[in-house]
């Protein structure tokens, strides 16, 4: 197996790419269920990933359960066929569901890192000399 197949990790690669569709892309195609819903309460929000499926939801949501200032958080896919899944945070008085995902897939993004690493670095250790 050649290192170059495991540099970057697809998987962090994946973590990027939704990080920046949920916050930067135009929202025609991907965005909360209601933004007027959420500029009225930022302690709730439900974003809908397009292209996502169990790996993106139920890491978010493992990571966000645990994170502080969080009173519920999942995720569903609405159909088997369809692809996509819809992504739901509620938060306690005082913290931004916005701001909670984010950190929760800036998390994502860093233990996906680190097992690169340690991947990486285990692997050069029993190459073949």
């Amino acid at each position: 197996m050649s290192s170059s197949l495991l540099q970057p990790s697809l998987v962090s690669q994946k973590v990027e790419i939704v990080t920046y569709n949920v916050f930067w892309r135009v929202p025609n195609d991907l965005f909360q269920l209601s933004a007027e819903d959420y500029l009225n309460d930022q302690t709730c929000l439900t974003v809908i990933l397009h292209e996502e499926d169990h790996t993106i939801g139920n890491s978010v949501k493992h990571i966000m359960c645990q994170m502080e200032g969080v009173e519920f958080c999942g995720y569903n896919i609405p159909h088997p066929l369809e692809d996509k899944i819809l992504l739901r945070v509620q938060t306690k008085e005082g913290y931004n569901a916005a701001t909670i995902l984010l950190e929760a897939l800036d998390h994502l993004a860093a233990s996906f890192r680190k097992i690169s690493e340690k991947f990486e670095s285990s692997y050069a250790k029993f190459q073949p000399k």
